[in-house]
C-alpha cells in the first residue's frame, strides 16, 4: 500500500491492478442487472456465472454450489441458521474456543435462547483438542461449525474425519474458510463440508462481496427474502463490479498457489520472526509449534503493551493489529491467545503481522528495523 509499512492482509488485502481492471467496466458502461431479460442484463447475467466457476475452482467445488454474499459474516449467518432450520429437532452445537466473531456472536444470541453451545479448547499452540472435539459430537448435535485457519495466530485446523464423525451423528458441519482462502489449497469437498464461507477482501479482491459454499444437494432457506436472485438462495440484486473483482482475484490466487508464490510469502514472515527474536530479548512467536498459514506472526512483546507499541509503529507508517481487526477498538484481551491459555503479560503484548503476495523483502527489512527501534524506544533502551 503506497505510504504504507502494510502487515494487515489477514484485516485485508490490497486490491490488486489486475482486479480493480476486472470491476472498473461494470461500474460504468456495462451497468445491466443480471435479472433483466435484455442484452444488458444476459452480459451481467453471464459475467456472474462465468464468476461463480471461478470461485468454484479456487475451493473444489462446483459452480451450483456457489451463492454470492455480502462477505464472510453474512455466509457464516446464513449456514447456521439453515443448518439449525435443517435440524430443528435438535439443541447443541459444538465450535471452537477461538473462532471468529462473524460465528461466536451469532452462538451467543442462539445460547440465549436455549441452545447448548460446546466450545472445544485448543493447546497452546493454538490446535485443536481433537479429542474433545470428537466426543461433543453426538445425536443431539445440530450443528459442528469450526474454521480452517485462526485469523489471528494463522494455525490451521485439522479437519480430517471431522465430517465422517458429523455424518455418522447425522450433524451438519460448516467451515469458516475466509482466512485461509487463496493462501493454502483449500478443497471443500474433499473436508466433506456442507457449508463454507468464503469472503474476496482476504485474497487482493474488493470488500463487500463473499460467497456461501452449499454442498450439492443441500437445500435451505435464504437468510434475506426478496426476490428470486442467486437461485432464491440471497435476495437482493447481485454485486456484479464485486463478483468480477472476485473471480478474478479467485484465479490470480489459483496461480499463486500453482507458483509457489505462498512459499516466497512464508519465508519473507520466517525471516521476519528470526530477526525480531534475535533483536528484541524475550519476543515470543505464537502457534510457532503449529501447521500455519504461511502469512501469518502473532507475536509477543514481553514487558510492552500491545496498544502503545501498535501506535508507535503507527506513527512510523507500519501497518499491523492487536488481535482481530474486528474487534480492534474493544481493547480486549484476545480470545484466541486467552483459549491458548497464554501468560497474561503474553498475551497483553502480542501483535499480528499479516504479510500477502504484494509484500517485498525491502519492505519486511524496513518493518524489522521499525519494530525493533520502537521496541526499544518504548522499554527506554
Amino acid at each position: 500500500m503506497t505510504g504504507h509499512l502494510y502487515l494487515d492482509h489477514n484485516a485485508t488485502t490490497p486490491v490488486l491492478r489486475e482486479v480493480l481492471e476486472a470491476m472498473l467496466p461494470w461500474l460504468g458502461a456495462r451497468a445491466g442487472n443480471p435479472s433483466s431479460a435484455h442484452p444488458a442484463g444476459e452480459e451481467a447475467r453471464d459475467l456472474v456465472e462465468s464468476a461463480r466457476s471461478e470461485v468454484a475452482r479456487l475451493v473444489g467445488a462446483r459452480a451450483k454450489e456457489i451463492t454470492f454474499t455480502s462477505g464472510g459474516t453474512e455466509a457464516t449467518n446464513t449456514a447456521l441458521r439453515a443448518a439449525l432450520a435443517a435440524r430443528a429437532d435438535r439443541r447443541a452445537i459444538v465450535t471452537s474456543a477461538v473462532e471468529h466473531s462473524a460465528t461466536l456472536e451469532p452462538l451467543a444470541e442462539l445460547e440465549r435462547l436455549g441452545y447448548r453451545v460446546v466450545r472445544v479448547g485448543v493447546d497452546g499452540e493454538g490446535r485443536l483438542d481433537r479429542d474433545a472435539l470428537f466426543a461433543a459430537i453426538d445425536q443431539h448435535v445440530a450443528l459442528v461449525t469450526l474454521q480452517t485457519a485462526n485469523n489471528e495466530t494463522g494455525a490451521l485446523f485439522d479437519l480430517t474425519g471431522v465430517a465422517a464423525a458429523c455424518r455418522a451423528a447425522g450433524a451438519i458441519l460448516h467451515v469458516d474458510a475466509v482466512q485461509s482462502l487463496g493462501k493454502v489449497p483449500l478443497d471443500l469437498r474433499a473436508i466433506g463440508a456442507d457449508f463454507a464461507s468464503l469472503s474476496s477482501h482476504k485474497l487482493h479482491g474488493p470488500k463487500g462481496v463473499g460467497a456461501l459454499y452449499a454442498a450439492d444437494g443441500r437445500e435451505f432457506e435464504p437468510l434475506l427474502r426478496g426476490g428470486p436472485q442467486e437461485s432464491r438462495r440471497r435476495a437482493g440484486t447481485e454485486n456484479v463490479p464485486g463478483i468480477a473483482g472476485f473471480a478474478r482475484a479467485a484465479a490470480m490466487a489459483r496461480t499463486a498457489l500453482a507458483s509457489g508464490d505462498l512459499e516466497r510469502v512464508r519465508e519473507l514472515r520466517d525471516r521476519f520472526e528470526s530477526a525480531l527474536a534475535g533483536a528484541i530479548p524475550g519476543v515470543v512467536v505464537h502457534a510457532h509449534g503449529a501447521p500455519r498459514l504461511p502469512n501469518t506472526a502473532n507475536v509477543a512483546f514481553p514487558g510492552l503493551d500491545a496498544e502503545e507499541l501498535l501506535g508507535a509503529l503507527g506513527a512510523q507508517g507500519l501497518c499491523a493489529s492487536a488481535g482481530s481487526a474486528c474487534h480492534a477498538a474493544a481493547r480486549q484481551p484476545s480470545h484466541v491467545l486467552v483459549a491458548m491459555a497464554l501468560p497474561e503479560a503474553q498475551v497483553r503484548s502480542a501483535l499480528r503481522f499479516s504479510l500477502g503476495r504484494t509484500t517485498t523483502a525491502e519492505e519486511i527489512e524496513r518493518a524489522l528495523e521499525v519494530v525493533v527501534e520502537s521496541a526499544a524506544a518504548l522499554r527506554g533502551l
